[in-house]
């Protein structure tokens, strides 16, 4: 287990995924660290395609952060695991970028390709790459998900530098785990 924690509190957990700097954008987007700075995040969890430390350093000026390493992470692959397991309030949660390997980011090029971005080919594969968690947290598709399934949350802040289509949006996310082991997700839009 990476974090468990159980609080008389909310804990609120910031989520953010897919930033690709530099090789795909600069710097961070200008309204993220302002906004997360705004929530107050107990923890923020980075679901992969970081590309740079310096990405998290900026991000540990805000609240502490527990990161995987995404497809895109080749220089974190000695420091930073592909999944983590958490336990906040009681809640299992499994954070992961969502590529789980090179044969199934190949297989989601090729699906995504030839049928468009589809969310059950990620509940599938999560719900087998950990079939004992509440909240999947997951990047890798750069699309916003925020949905209850079989009472398990699957979670996708989007990515908050690169927006792909349809619906072509940048975003983050926030995940509040209560006292009593409800759990609520939301997404938020960057300007």
């Amino acid at each position: 287990m990476d974090l468990e924690i159980r609080s008389s509190e909310t804990i609120t957990a910031a989520v953010v995924a897919d930033t690709h700097i530099p090789d795909r954008v600069k710097h961070l987007h200008q309204g993220l660290v302002p906004a997360l700075r705004s929530i107050q995040p107990d923890y923020i969890f980075h679901a992969g395609d970081i590309s740079h430390k310096r990405v998290l350093d900026e991000l540990e000026e805000v609240a502490p952060v527990f990161a995987v390493r995404g497809n895109r992470d080749f220089l974190f692959s000695k420091t930073l695991p592909v999944n983590r397991e958490l336990n906040l309030n009681g809640v299992r949660v499994y954070l992961t970028h969502g590529h789980i390997n090179p044969y199934h980011y190949w297989k989601d090029k090729l699906e995504n390709l030839i049928y468009g971005y589809r969310i059950d080919r990620y509940h599938r594969r999560l719900l087998t790459a950990e079939p004992g968690a509440d909240v999947y947290i997951f990047g890798h598709s750069h699309h916003a998900e925020n949905q209850l399934r079989d009472e398990r949350l699957f979670f996708n802040p989007g990515s908050c530098s690169v927006a792909e289509k349809p619906d072509f949006r940048l975003s983050f996310g926030i995940i509040r785990f209560y006292q009593d082991g409800e759990v609520k997700g939301e997404i938020i839009a960057l300007e």
